[in-house]
Order: C-alpha cells, then sequence, then structure tokens
C-alpha cells in the first residue's frame, strides 16, 4: 500500500497511541502508531525507524482506560495519479470506530478498496483504480517456514521482496511471473489443488515454526522440492500469460541476526514473548515479518527473545524507551 515521504521518527510519542504495523520498506524494520488525542486516534500516522541495539518497551492500555482496547484500522483507498498510475492509501476510520475483534468495522469492510482484490479472479467487483493495479504484473511464489511447511502465494511486481520479506519466512523462492492479477490468483489456487499448499500461515504458527525450528539442512531440502514441484505442475498446465520463472529471495541485511538463530536453533533458541502487559524493556537486535528478536534488559542472560509485534496491532499501547544513557544511532541494520 501507500507510504508516507516523510522521514521516519526516532522515538514514539510521549503520550497513548495506536500500533499499527510494523513494516519493511526499503527492507528495514520501520513501526507505524497512531496517536490518541481525546480518548481516540488522531487519525496521523507517524513512522519510527527501529535503529540496532535500540531499547523498546510497549506496554498495552486496558479497556478499563479511556484510550485503551482494540481501533478499527480504517479502509484502503484506490486511486490513479495523474499518469494513471494506480496506488492504494489508507483511510482512518471514519467513525474512529473500537473493535472487539478483527481488523476492522463493518463500514470500512464496506469501504476497503483492497479486500476485493482477493476474489477479483472470482467475478468480485473492483473500481477503476484496483482494476487497473491488478492488470500490471504480479509475481507468484513458494516459501517454506522453519518448520519445514511451505505456502504458497503472491506478490504485485511493485511489491516483489517487500511482500515476502513480511512473511517471515525461511526460504522463498519465485517460481512464475504472471501477466496480471487475475492470472496469478488462478495460478496459485492452481498449486492449492494439485499439490496442496495452503494460502495461508497464522502468526502463531509462524511464532511455533521460529522458536521450534528444524535442522537448516532438512529446511532446504523441503523447500527445493516444494519449489520444483511447484514448477513441474505449472509447466504441466500449458496456458498463455505466464512463464515459469527460477528466482530465490534471500533475508535483507537488516534481518541476518535473526536467520543466524535458523541455522544453529539448538546453539541459539528463541524464546516467544507471550505478554504485553509490561511494558518490559528489550533491547532489539533484528528481526523478520512481524517480529523482532531482542535481549530483556533487565536479564540480558535470558537469551534472545522472539517479539510477536502482530500481537500488538490496532491495540492502545504506550512506549518506554531509552532514558538517555544510551545514543541512538541513526545508521540502520
Amino acid at each position: 500500500m501507500n507510504s508516507s515521504p516523510v522521514e521516519p521518527a526516532d522515538t514514539f510519542p510521549d503520550s497513548p497511541f495506536v500500533w499499527r504495523d510494523l513494516a519493511w520498506p526499503d527492507r528495514q524494520p520501520v513501526v507505524k502508531v497512531e496517536p490518541m488525542a481525546e480518548g481516540a486516534p488522531t487519525g496521523e500516522i507517524i513512522r519510527v525507524r527501529v535503529t540496532p541495539d535500540r531499547l523498546l518497551g510497549i506496554g498495552l492500555l486496558g479497556e478499563s482506560c479511556e484510550e485503551g482496547g482494540l481501533w478499527c484500522s480504517g479502509f484502503a483507498h484506490a486511486e490513479l495519479d495523474d499518469a494513471g498510475r494506480p496506488s492504494f492509501r489508507t483511510v482512518p476510520c471514519p467513525r474512529k470506530n473500537r473493535l472487539t475483534r478483527g481488523q476492522q468495522c463493518p463500514l470500512c469492510i464496506h469501504l476497503d478498496r483492497f479486500r476485493p482484490i482477493h476474489r477479483a479472479h472470482q467475478g468480485a467487483e473492483l473500481t477503476e483504480a484496483a482494476r487497473a493495479y491488478i492488470e500490471l504484473p504480479h509475481w507468484l511464489y513458494v516459501a517454506t517456514f522453519p518448520d519445514g511447511t511451505s505456502k504458497v502465494g503472491t506478490a504485485h511486481e511493485r511489491s516483489k521482496i517487500t511482500r515476502v520479506d513480511q512473511q517471515a519466512v525461511a526460504r522463498a523462492s519465485y517460481v512464475a511471473l504472471a501477466d496480471d492479477g487475475l492470472i496469478v490468483r488462478h495460478l496459485e489456487d492452481h498449486l492449492t489443488r494439485t499439490l496442496r499448499l495452503t494460502q495461508v500461515k497464522r502468526v502463531a504458527s509462524k511464532v511455533k515454526a521460529w522458536s521450534h525450528p528444524e535442522d537448516p539442512r532438512k529446511i532446504d531440502d523441503l523447500h527445493a522440492s516444494a519449489a520444483e514441484a511447484a514448477r513441474l505442475s505449472l509447466e504441466k498446465l500449458g496456458e498463455p500469460g505466464f512463464r515459469v520463472t527460477h528466482e530465490d529471495w534471500s533475508p535483507a541485511e537488516s534481518m541476518l541476526g535473526a536467520y543466524e538463530h535458523l541455522e544453529r536453533p539448538s546453539d541459539r533458541p528463541l524464546y516467544p514473548h507471550a505478554s504485553w502487559d509490561g511494558p518490559e524493556l528489550f533491547r532489539v537486535s533484528s528481526g523478520t515479518g512481524p517480529f523482532l528478536t531482542g535481549t530483556l534488559v533487565q536479564d540480558p542472560g535470558a537469551g534472545v527473545h522472539l517479539l510477536n509485534m502482530a500481537s500488538l496491532k490496532n491495540r492502545a499501547s504506550t512506549a518506554a524507551e531509552d532514558d538517555g544513557s544510551t545514543n541512538i544511532q541513526t545508521s540502520l541494520f
């Protein structure tokens, strides 16, 4: 979706905010938060860079607090620029609605112009801008996770790498390039039917996979087998509109610290961090997808923790950061 041209900040707001997302623009970790005022989100998104060794402590605000709880994420609006290029931007929830579950209120689900894209190949109605978006080339990839399971997924040509960066995969390969988004979703469904490759890997399952990974050699073998089976299945289709590709994804330099734990899982296990009731203060070391890795400042000898930042998504929070005794680094990982 859209990204703001404003340079990311180095610190979180001093007052309560809604944690919106951990993203990887330019393959660097950036947190998106929305400050709160008068007990509700303001509609302004602030991006905060995650630098190496930064101290990070996030605490959730309880339902009893005026600002506490889960808040609607808004909706995606599709538009065309003067040159006819499509893009999406996130619009804040018009009613600033609270939620009991999910990510969007009924109004924003109705207004969202990105959601129908997932059903476009099944005849879902699209706006002109959304249709222009799916008429551009799309990639088909096969990803394997640390537990050895594999999935098939798609990525717009403009988000070829960042889409996979967001998945917290162990290995990934691009197996086809389709002329448009309708064809790539047809190919995705084909691989699900013929190879039983799932299209979804839940965050909770990813946490378990990263904290209990398979041997790296076994992951390599399982991924190579899944990717090759996908290519063979696509070649047998004999249909126009795509070509089979042989290209591997590699983690960004900013993620390498997390991937070292997969190469030596017995020596360097990751311990899932289960609660944000704290805030406990962590020294961040790396990350991937919806996760950051870090050690407890209060007990650095307790090992490296896998911080599931997705569990904070759209929840009212506060931040505890560096007290000034540590210099903030300006270069990223």
